[in-house]
């Protein structure tokens, strides 16, 4: 009776390590299934990927943390003259410029941190010898324990861009050149007929030509915009920097501001007795911008005011008013050229939207950026911080 139940135990002990074998062997058997779809997800995948890559109308190109070319494929051959054999294992600087092999060193030491580079405009060199205007996103390449093992390129040409961009910054300067000739000849007549009208005293000539003025001030102030970015795109914007009291400056564009609008009142505080380091002119011409915006994007009027605060060695310019104010969303892209605000309220305000993108260019050459504060229906402060000269 013992060994018949012994038995029993045994049969029942092959009896459960059959039933997990055979367990084992379906869990295989699936592990094998669902490998075999991964097998083909990916192979679906890299074939995906390698035709979109052969597609491309851009150049992809990998290479290693060295800079040496691993992968090129047909648009990189045809936009920069070399085809793959002549490139694969070949160091990416063979397209890049001598003047500009730095970026390369700064570019890869972003990556190798991990850091994409995106739309990095910049010039890249072809077999004939030929400079391309490209744009560059470039991305790290990571394993599947997440190390950097290589870098992922993709160079756009935007050569005809550029030259479309070149060709419209010429005919822009060109006519604004032309405009503002007139226009200030305009102005200097209107001002001698002024001065004639304040001899006769009388009100609807002086109330007219005080108005003409003002206009025709403002075409120029928007004709200069342009010949100002015109030449800040070409590179020959000019910033000569000198030491000046900053209380005069600003009180000469209030008042001139003043004068351009009754509804509003212009306010400074605070801005005596400081010096500074910088071009009065390019800096007069970004806070008059700052008065000018106040003005147009408070229509119903109000208060501006102009506030100078020290903070340590630096002066903090603000302006403040009490108009419409921004939306979150246009924040972000205030200081884009030719961003213009989307507000039912001021569709009628006239501008290009350069200003404040010239304010900012300025500023930069000035250490110095522009920050916006702002509430809708409330209103917003523009502001800027400068080094204070001292003697």
């Amino acid at each position: 009776m013992e060994d018949i139940n012994k038995m029993k135990e045994k049969l029942a002990h092959y009896e459960r390590e059959n039933y997990k074998l055979i367990q084992r062997v379906l869990e295989l058997e699936r592990s094998e299934i669902e490998l075999r779809k991964a097998a083909r997800s990916m192979e679906e995948k890299s074939a995906t990927l390698s035709a979109i890559i052969k597609s491309s109308d851009d150049a992809i190109v990998s290479k290693t943390l060295d800079g040496i070319i691993t992968s090129w494929n047909s648009s990189a051959e045809r936009i920069f003259g070399y085809n793959e054999q002549e490139m694969i294992g070949q160091p990416i600087l063979k397209i890049i410029p001598e003047d500009r092999q730095d970026e390369e060193v700064e570019i890869l030491s972003k990556l190798r941190r991990g850091i994409r580079v995106d739309h990095f405009e910049t010039k890249r060199l072809t077999k004939n010898g030929i400079l391309l205007d490209v744009s560059l996103t470039i991305s790290p390449v990571r394993n599947t324990a997440g190390a950097i093992i290589g870098l992922s390129k993709i160079a756009r040409d935007i050569s005809e861009k550029k030259l479309e961009e070149h060709r419209k910054h010429n005919f822009v300067a060109m006519v604004s050149h032309e405009l503002k000739t007139p226009l200030t000849a305009i102005t200097a007549y209107i001002q001698i007929l002024l001065q004639v009208s304040k001899k006769d005293s009388n009100p609807f000539y002086l109330t007219t030509l005080t108005r003409a003025e003002a206009q025709a001030k403002k075409m120029i102030s928007m004709i200069q915009d342009f010949l100002s970015l015109a030449r800040l795109e070409e590179g020959k914007i000019q910033i000569n920097k000198e030491k000046f009291e900053l209380h005069p400056l600003i009180k000469d564009l209030a008042e001139d501001a003043q004068f351009l609008t009754r509804k509003h009142t212009i306010n400074l505080v605070s801005c005596d007795n400081i010096w500074i380091y910088g071009d009065p002119e390019k800096l007069g011409h970004v806070i008059m911008n700052l008065l000018n915006n106040a003005i147009k994007y408070s229509p119903e009027g109000g208060a501006i005011t102009i506030h100078c605060e020290k903070q340590n060695d630096y002066i903090k310019i603000s302006v403040k008013d009490e108009g419409v104010g921004i939306s979150p969303i246009d924040q972000k892209r205030l200081f884009e050229r030719f961003y213009r605000v989307n507000n039912d309220k001021i569709k009628t305000v006239s501008g290009f939207g350069i200003g404040l993108y010239l304010a900012s260019e300025i500023l930069r050459f000035h250490d110095s950026k522009i920050q916006v504060e702002s509430q809708e229906g409330i209103g917003s402060i523009f502001s800027f911080s400068l080094n204070i000269h001292h003697s």
